[in-house]
This record gives structure tokens, sequence and C-alpha cells, in this order.
């Protein structure tokens, strides 16, 4: 039998022991903020990528026009410009599906096989934009609001 000062002894070894931190703990965590750390540098830089992404494909795009370069000749002295562009006035159109609460599919082309981009209600106004298309003897309209895409005539009538 052991006598109680070995016994303190053997206890107090113990506390000591329980009190020094290994260093396996230590390591692991700062590999875990050494992950977390990456993984809000990956996500920053995600999401950087997404908003100048989302920036260029919702940006107008701009019309580049050819411009000539002085001529070194004398004789080309008279100068060139481009006629200025005229936007032609939006015409209004209003949705009549002569459905209750009918939905008008606006598609990313025209025709029917084409994807559907959104829909649009009964009665709301939409913006024609210049083109058209006719296929299999059905007409489409290109709109430009309130959402971007294609829709059959037949489905739209005057605004009032």
């Amino acid at each position: 039998m052991k006598s109680r000062a070995e016994l303190e002894e053997i206890l107090a070894a113990q506390r000591a022991n329980r009190r020094t931190p290994s260093p396996a703990p230590t390591l692991r965590r700062r590999g875990m903020d050494l992950l977390g750390a990456l993984a809000v540098i990956i996500i920053l830089v995600a999401s950087g990528a997404a908003m100048f992404f989302a920036v260029q494909w919702t940006a107008p795009k701009m019309e580049t026009t050819a411009t000539t370069s002085p001529s070194a000749s004398p004789s080309a002295s008279a100068s060139t410009s481009t006629p200025p562009t005229l936007m032609a006035t939006p015409v209004a159109m209003r949705v009549c599906t002569d459905i209750p609460d009918g939905r008008l599919h606006v598609r990313f082309a025209a025709g029917d096989g084409s994807e559907v981009r959104g829909y649009l209600t009964e009665g709301e106004t939409v913006l024609l934009a210049s083109e058209t298309e006719t296929l299999q003897g059905e007409v489409w309209e290109h709109i430009t609001s309130p959402v971007a895409g294609w829709v059959n005539a037949r489905y739209l009538c005057k605004s009032e």
C-alpha cells in the first residue's frame, strides 16, 4: 500500500498533466482557422466573379462605330461624320388572351418550341421592338418591356 505522501504526489502529477494542453489540439485548431480563412477567401472571389459577370451580361452593349484616321494627303480635308441614329417610338400593346386570369408566355426566341422566359398577365401593357417573325403562319412580336422576349402577336391588341 502506498503512503499518503505518494498518493498526493501522484494526484498532483495528474492535475499538472490535465492543465498542460497537448500540441495536437493546438495544431488542429490552427488548421481549422486556416480552412475557415481559405473558405472566406474562396467565397469572396466567387461572389466577385459572379458580380462581374452579372454586370457584363446585364449592361447595355455600346455600339462601336468605325472612325477614319486622318489621311496624309492634303486633298482629303473633308471630314466624315456618321448621321445620328434615330430611335423608333416604341409601340405599346396590351395582352389580350381572352382567358380570365390568363397568362401569356414570353419566349427567348420566336416559336412555340422556344424556352419560356417569363409570363404576362391579361391586360398588361407591353412595348414592342421593331422586329417581327413569321413562323408556320404565326406572327411573333419582339417585346422589350416588362420582360424582353418574343410573344405570339394574336394575343396582343391595341392599348387604349
